[in-house]
């Protein structure tokens, strides 16, 4: 298996676990880490919405609680009448753990649909030189 079918897969199990009464738009995610570990999570609503969590930082604090800290591919699997990308917190919280080569895989229940990288997803990124002004 490759890795964005193990990414898919990851990804799916993790969106049928998603808690998401409120909106009933239930997310998985998927990672692979430059140090070849698999982390998945699903988005975790709560009825005070901004208390509730995005898969995609789910899947990251799983990541560095495994001890890695590079994320080399991602895989987005979400439902909608467009195709669900990253909110913008998520795609900063994201190139905190990325090159500018990571991949983001964005996906449906028909598989991968399109791929970019995080430069491309979040140019001009808020970044740490920014903070050693």
């Amino acid at each position: 298996m490759n890795n964005i079918s193990k990414l898919f897969e990851l990804a799916r199990s993790a969106r049928r676990n998603a808690y998401a009464p409120y909106s009933n738009f239930a997310v998985g995610v998927a990672l692979l880490s430059q140090e070849g570990n698999f982390y998945k999570s699903c988005n975790v609503e709560n009825i005070s919405y901004p208390c509730g969590s995005c898969a995609e930082t789910g899947a990251i604090a799983t990541m560095v609680a495994g001890g890695d800290k590079q994320i080399a591919e991602i895989l987005v699997l979400a439902e909608g009448s467009e195709l669900i990308t990253p909110c913008g917190a998520c795609r900063q919280r994201i190139k905190e753990f990325s090159t500018p080569q990571t991949l983001i895989h964005l996906a449906n229940a028909a598989g991968v649909q399109k791929t970019y990288t995080i430069a491309e997803l979040l140019p001009l990124a808020f970044a740490e030189k920014e903070l050693k002004k």
